[in-house]
């Protein structure tokens, strides 16, 4: 399983688990409902859908973090986006 920690920001939760199968309505409500205090976390493979909603990210393999960091910190170090350096970690 790949998690991913979003400091996005939604209601007035500390914390939200979101399944992938609901992404698109729970997404809306997230960007809707912007708090900066507030984190969501999310599970997912399909980065590119999320990808514009995120701040830090951490890629999680065989119950270890592989990587933690900002969305910024990627792009600027690497030149790619969150997408594609998940499928270069993950060979997908």
């Amino acid at each position: 399983m790949n998690i991913l920690v979003i400091k996005a920001g939604s209601s007035s939760l500390k914390y939200q688990l979101m399944d992938p199968a609901t992404r698109d309505y729970i997404l809306r409500t997230i960007i809707g409902n912007y708090n900066e205090d507030a984190s969501v976390v999310l599970s997912t493979h399909l980065i590119a859908d999320v990808e514009q909603v995120l701040d830090e990210v951490i890629f999680l393999q065989n119950g270890r973090v592989e990587r933690h960091t900002t969305v910024d910190a990627i792009r600027g170090e690497t030149g790619k986006s969150v997408d594609e350096l998940f499928r270069e970690v993950f060979k997908c």
